[in-house]
């Protein structure tokens, strides 16, 4: 079953989808499927993602946390 997580950066207006292979992946897994995605990595990563929930805006800085499918998040890149 594929299943994804929602993202959108602070400063976007629609939500995009992250593919899982499960039903939930770590946050450290989402923040690296994000920069490939939007090839942020090129030319260096000096930079870091802030991650929130986006309905209850609760900042995710556990790397290993589990965040399950179809979770919204609110990214911002800082740095």
């Amino acid at each position: 079953m594929s299943s994804s997580i929602l993202y959108r950066f602070r400063s976007g207006t629609t939500f995009e989808a992250l593919p899982l292979p499960g039903t939930s992946a770590r946050l450290f897994d989402v923040k690296k499927g994000i920069v490939k995605a939007k090839r942020l990595d090129v030319g260096g990563m000096d930079f870091e993602l802030e991650v929130h929930d986006a309905s209850t805006n609760q900042q995710y800085v556990d790397e290993s946390m589990l965040l399950p499918r179809g979770t919204r998040l609110i990214v911002r890149r800082v740095g």
